[in-house]
């Protein structure tokens, strides 16, 4: 098995297809982009009736994302957006504000700590940031009515669950890790050269290969 090279993680409009698909044009990565739609439309299920889709639609996300997983472990040359680690911030979300019940999230925490043992940490992982006021006009910007939908309470939350996601992660890969983190609350940041310039050269540095 191989190596993923990078995953970049955030919330929702925080930025993460925007690095996943500049990375990939100056440095040569393959994508594995983030799946979130599926045929029974769970997405927008939820939105409408969290109470009754969450765990569902988080066990789903979770199969999905350790596929994708692991089939972009196969070769040393891709980059997730989004991964099977951040779907637990999600599940844990969704139990305290209620709508996993006990035994849902024992049943997705079981799943997971399964499915974490065939899982090789990444090569470096980038967490996108972003202000919230930003982050609410993008999604106000980009127009999913389920997003809209899903309410301000809901994006704060989530918002507030990402916020401590790297000691997460240490905790869940139980040592350290190559990380960058990356503020995306200029939305001018892609159209600035010298700024995206800098932010290559930072990822080029753990990967000496590509520079």
């Amino acid at each position: 098995m191989g190596q993923i090279q990078i995953i970049v993680e955030g919330m929702t409009a925080s930025g993460k297809s925007t690095i996943v698909n500049l990375l990939s044009e100056r440095l040569g990565f393959k994508v594995m982009p983030e799946e979130f739609r599926d045929s029974l439309d769970l997405l927008n299920r939820f939105h409408h009736e969290k109470e009754k889709w969450a765990f569902p639609m988080q066990l789903n996300f979770l199969v999905t994302r350790f596929a994708q997983y692991l089939c972009a472990s196969e070769e040393n040359k891709y980059i997730l957006d989004r991964s099977v680690f951040g779907d637990k911030v999600y599940a844990l979300m969704y139990y305290r504000d209620k709508y996993f019940k006990d035994s849902q999230l024992g049943c997705y925490l079981t799943l997971y700590d399964s499915l974490l043992r065939y899982v090789k940490p990444p090569k470096l992982l980038i967490l996108v940031r972003c202000e919230f006021d930003e982050i609410m006009r993008r999604i106000k910007l980009r127009g999913r009515q389920d997003e809209i939908d899903a309410g301000i309470e809901y994006w704060r939350a989530l918002y507030d669950a990402y916020m401590p996601f790297l000691d997460f992660m240490k905790n869940e890969l139980q040592g350290e890790f190559n990380y960058l983190e990356l503020d995306l609350s200029n939305p001018d940041f892609i159209h600035t050269p010298a700024m995206v310039d800098a932010f290559i050269d930072e990822v080029k540095k753990f990967f000496p290969e590509r520079a």
